[in-house]
């Protein structure tokens, strides 16, 4: 009689069981590979800097020299945050930065160091040492100032401004060092408890204590003039805070205090059917104040809460959102759709009602603001957008459901849309739509529109383009699946990256959008360094770089169609093993997560920075084909499904005489753990199954309080990824989808794995199945994570150790390699 497995592993840090030779070897392979990433340019686009990224090892900053680019100009072995000075570079990370003059190829290192602080714009940086004592210097490394005793870190807009605080004999002061002069903005004998700078740069806000009153109070300082400006005194909560919006860059202040109020320690909790605001059993119920300040006017005028109790700026100094934030929210969506909004006039402290409105890009309403503060865009229906003239209350339907992601320009006179099919844009005064003829029948996205959130719980922001500049456009192809990328200016546009099926990232312009750089990248092809200059063809930099993994050019991927039930077109993509031999047989591991044939060009690294525990590139060099097949939720079910899909894919994939379909193994996580355990449920395809943190129980995930989305969950089964209809409405299918119900039908070995700190699929879902494959005496071993969430850190020793464990569970029963004692125990 066959053994039967079950083990329940409850992991702790340092009860690792495991060969050392073993652990040796896999972290050997994978500290062999990097890959470049986040380039950037100096002022005068000569140099590049671009990092080289390790999953084990320290970083590397390489520089390049675009005169002499085929190999780097030098390198410095720490990872940080990195700014040019015009011909200097700085680099500053763990305690450490480095000053680089490119080139006289002098470096300056600075050790026991708290914060580096460049500003380019004036040819400086400064350096806080671990002492509180603070550096300032210039390019060729002359100190021009020193202080010491600075509290906390400087605040900085990284360009040309820099502030510290301290305290001194007769109380603390405020300094500013963005000139070669030291100048005192402030003293006082408030204790200063926190200084920032405001996204503008105009204001420096201080939040000051009184100490004999025990009262919080705000400081605006224009850092243009000096000015000083008292906010009133305001008594604080302990966990309270302020949050500040400009208007207009500056022209006024929205001051917003939150300070939310937690239930006292009662003996019972009482939870109420009618309740719109389920959140603040978490969260505490907010208590939040307004203010409108006009600091050059010197006015402050607080918004009254009475009626609404939230306000959100519309990036105008007069109106204001008005509304409350879970009115008749019955939890079917994410966030509360936002109804009976209200304009709120503060001059004549009136409202006006707006109608109620609906997402189109998420779950809530989207509202984007032009930045005059005359205009915003809503969705009435959750597919057109509404274009509302504020003062006058006037609104025009643009009559185009395909429209996406909006931008004024900063005249306010255009709205550029993206959308599936080419680049559009609206006349405001006119109301005239057109298709720019960018890129007919392509999808359309601009890579350098502004977008500044003006809401942190609120899908609202201030959208603008410059129109000024040219505007940076990637297309894409659905067809042909390439992306090209054009500037567009005035009617007149040029190709600056041609189209390709290789996947372009980190695009980056010079101020004047004449070069660009960028990272190109294939499954079979590591990172490739590029530079554009004037319209010219790319020259690649760094190609000694491109010749380090010489591996990758004999990988092997195919990627194959096939329609589900429904008649929904899906893709799949199979990679083959290294050293593929069409005479064997190799097994193969099938990883599910909804759509995925959109990694089909990336580049593949070993490691533990890959998510899910799929290892795509180790699981090819010990010789696994890897299966990627797309799923989608059609009218069976999520479930359902997805058993449909992967049956569509494998029956694919099964006339390739070289993949053993006796020998496949089956791995999600997350949604894709919920359709593993599912599949391990219908299914007699698979030889094993590993599972991380997946749904076990739908209806009782559906009916309970998630702690990570502070609700209950009826959202993500109704309006999210499951795409079912009601519980009540559809009864029948929670059952048929629901894993737990047909737990005593898996018949292959199944790992399972969570993180006991996780709130957004709780552990006890895993626990749950793993009872119920217990009870059935069915192969199971479950690893809980004491300190693991809903994914484990890349860094992390749980990480580590599951990595491991997953590449053994996958060669102990798809290539019989037993003597693994954590999976042997009995």
């Amino acid at each position: 009689m066959q053994k039967m497995i079950w083990l329940l592993i409850m992991f702790g840090i340092g009860n690792f069981h495991h060969a050392q030779n073993k652990k040796d070897t896999l972290q050997s392979w994978i500290s062999g590979f990097s890959r470049l990433a986040n380039p950037i340019y100096s002022e005068d686009g000569r140099w590049v800097a671009v990092r080289k990224r390790y999953d084990l090892t320290q970083d590397t900053l390489l520089v390049v020299d675009t005169k002499k680019p085929e190999v780097s100009a030098g390198s410095i072995d720490f990872n940080g945050e990195t700014t040019f000075i015009k011909n200097e570079i700085l680099v500053f990370g763990k305690g450490k930065a480095e000053f680089w003059n490119l080139k006289t190829n002098e470096r300056k290192i600075y050790n026991h160091v708290k914060v580096a602080n460049p500003l380019p714009l004036v040819g400086r940086y400064a350096i806080l040492d671990q002492e509180a004592n603070l550096s300032l210097y210039t390019n060729d490394h002359k100190m021009l100032q020193h202080i010491n005793g600075v509290l906390e870190f400087p605040v900085s807009d990284r360009k040309e401004k820099l502030y510290v605080y301290r305290k001194n004999a007769k109380g603390y002061e405020i300094i500013d060092l963005s000139e070669s002069v030291i100048k005192v903005l402030r003293s006082t004998n408030n204790t200063i408890k926190k200084m920032e700078l405001s996204s503008s740069g105009k204001y420096l806000i201080s939040t000051e204590i009184e100490e004999v009153l025990n009262r919080s109070q705000l400081i605006l300082i224009n850092t243009l003039n000096g000015k000083v400006n008292e906010l009133p005194s305001i008594n604080i909560e302990k966990d309270g805070y302020y949050k500040i919006t400009e208007i207009q860059d500056g022209k006024a202040l929205l001051v917003s205090l939150h300070s939310p109020e937690r239930s006292e320690n009662k003996i019972v909790d009482i939870w109420y059917g009618n309740d719109e605001n389920l959140k603040t059993k978490k969260i505490g119920i907010p208590k939040n104040r307004y203010w409108l300040c006009k600091p050059d006017e010197n006015k402050v005028q607080e918004l009254p809460t009475d009626t609404y109790p939230v306000f959100a700026s519309v990036n105008n100094d007069r109106y204001f959102l008005a509304f409350h934030p879970t009115k008749d929210h019955d939890y079917l969506t994410y966030e509360p759709q936002l109804k009976d909004i209200q304009i709120y006039d503060a001059l004549l402290n009136s409202y006006r009602r707006i109608e109620d409105l609906k997402g189109i890009n998420y779950g809530s309403a989207e509202i984007i603001c032009s930045y005059n503060g005359k205009f915003l865009l809503g969705s009435e229906d959750g597919e057109k957008w509404t274009l509302l003239e504020i003062g006058s209350m006037t609104k025009s339907v643009i009559d185009n459901k395909l429209l996406q992601n909006p931008s004024f320009t900063m005249d306010g006179l255009y709205i550029f849309f993206e959308s599936p099919r080419d680049l559009w844009r609206y006349e405001i005064k006119t109301k005239k739509l057109i298709a720019l003829q960018v890129a007919s029948g392509k999808s359309t996205k601009i890579r350098n529109a502004r977008i500044l959130k003006i809401s942190d719980k609120w899908n609202f922001s201030v959208n603008t383009i410059d129109i000024t500049k040219p505007l940076l456009i990637e297309v894409f192809d659905q067809p042909t699946t390439t992306k090209s990328y054009l500037i567009w200016k005035e009617g007149k546009q040029k190709e600056i990256i041609a189209p390709t099926e290789n996947f372009v990232r980190n695009i980056v312009p010079d101020d004047q959008f004449k070069r660009f750089c960028f990272l190109e990248e294939n499954y079979n092809r590591a990172p490739q360094l590029f530079l554009v200059s004037n319209g010219k063809q790319k020259k690649q930099l760094l190609t000694a770089e491109s010749t380090t993994d010489k591996a990758t050019l004999a990988l092997k991927q195919e990627i194959f169609h096939y329609t589900t039930h429904n008649g929904m077109p899906l893709k799949g993509l199979l990679y083959y093993p290294v050293n593929f031999n069409p005479e064997k047989k190799y097994p193969m591991v099938v990883h599910i997560y909804q759509i995925q044939n959109g990694k089909s060009n990336q580049y593949l690294t070993p490691g533990y920075h890959n998510r899910d525990e799929l290892d795509i590139r180790t699981l090819l060099e010990k010789g696994y084909f890897v299966l990627l097949p797309d799923t989608f939720v059609g009218t069976t079910g999520a479930g359902l499904s997805a058993l449909d899909c992967v049956n569509k894919a494998l029956d694919l994939v099964s006339s390739n005489p070289s993949i053993d379909m006796s020998k496949v193994g089956l791995i999600g996580h997350s949604f894709g753990g919920y359709e593993t355990n599912f599949i391990a449920t219908h299914s007699d395809r698979f030889a094993t199954y590993i599972s991380g943190a997946g749904l076990s129980d739908i209806i009782r995930s559906y009916f309970s309080y998630n702690n990570h989305f502070t609700g209950p969950l009826y959202w993500q089964y109704e309006s999210g990824q499951f795409g079912m209809k009601s519980y009540t409405i559809d009864k029948s299918s929670y059952i048929k989808n629901n894993p737990i119900l047909a737990v005593e039908n898996v018949n292959a070995p199944i790992l399972l794995w969570t993180g006991k700190q996780d709130e957004n699929v709780p552990w006890d879902q895993t626990m749950e199945f793993f009872l119920g494959l217990r009870r059935y005496n069915k192969h199971v071993i479950a690893l809980f994570y004491q300190n693991g969430r809903h994914a484990l850190s890349a860094s992390s020793d749980e990480k580590k150790d599951l990595h491991r464990k997953v590449l053994e569970w996958w060669d102990y029963f798809l290539k019989n390699k037993r003597n693994v004692p954590w999976i042997d125990k009995q």
